[in-house]
């Protein structure tokens, strides 16, 4: 379980299975069709699969979510903000253990961070991700209803920020791309909530939430799509 002996052939078939299923729940949930908590199927489907082919932490974020879905489509804010903030817990959990592992690997991480290049690049993305913060802090949080609900937002937008920082620190295009459309979605979500309403705020909110979630997944098993595309155009 969670992708240890997976790999080749059953990798592709899992992977391209899973994300044909992804695809069509999620095109199911645009359409104008009433179906009861159907915006919990998509991410629930590849946390399914997940439990087989992707580390115990990005299993765990995918679960997280999916119950976050279906508790945001039972109206419960607050407890689809939890799940979502334990999502992006288990998320950083795994980017930082893919940095720092057991014995001469985290050496060598740890010096790779600490060469020239490498500080100037982590000090250019973590002042983005402040300001990305700093945003949110200034012009969404003072819109909250004070007490618990805008003390959680607080708390859920500092664990994002971390969350994107931390897979900015991947040199992976799929980890940092899924983690500022994650980022994105909860910014917009946000807003709409708090600020002022978003048009079209369905697609913009669930568009990038879904490309997100499908980016950390197929990553995650450590399965070549980009490469996989390319040798099948040539």
């Amino acid at each position: 379980m969670f992708g240890r002996n997976i790999q080749g052939k059953s990798l592709k078939m899992i992977v391209w299975l899973s994300t044909a299923l992804y695809v069509i729940l999620a095109l199911l949930y645009f359409l104008p069709l009433k179906i009861p908590f159907g915006i919990a199927f998509p991410v629930a489907s590849i946390a399914v699969f997940s439990l087989w082919v992707v580390p115990v932490p990005v299993s765990v974020a995918l679960i997280a979510s999916a119950f976050g879905d279906l508790l945001g489509a039972g109206g419960n804010f607050m407890a689809q903000m939890e799940c979502f903030a334990v999502a992006q817990l288990f998320m950083t959990l795994f980017f930082v253990q893919r940095l720092f592992q057991t014995g001469k690997a985290s050496a060598r991480s740890f010096s790779a961070i600490l060469t020239g290049k490498r500080i100037a690049y982590l000090t250019v993305t973590g002042i983005c991700v402040g300001a990305i913060l700093l945003m949110a802090m200034v012009c969404i949080i003072p819109e909250v209803p004070s007490g618990v609900a805008r003390a959680g937002v607080a708390f859920y937008s500092i664990v994002a920020a971390l969350m994107f920082y931390s897979a900015l620190m991947q040199r992976s295009i799929f980890y940092a791309t899924g983690a500022f459309l994650f980022v994105l979605s909860d910014f917009m979500l946000a807003w709409d909530r708090f600020v002022d309403p978003v048009p079209y705020d369905n697609l913009v909110v669930m568009i990038p939430y879904f490309a997100a979630q499908w980016m950390f997944y197929v990553r995650a098993t450590k399965y070549r799509v980009g490469k996989s595309i390319l040798l099948a155009r040539l």
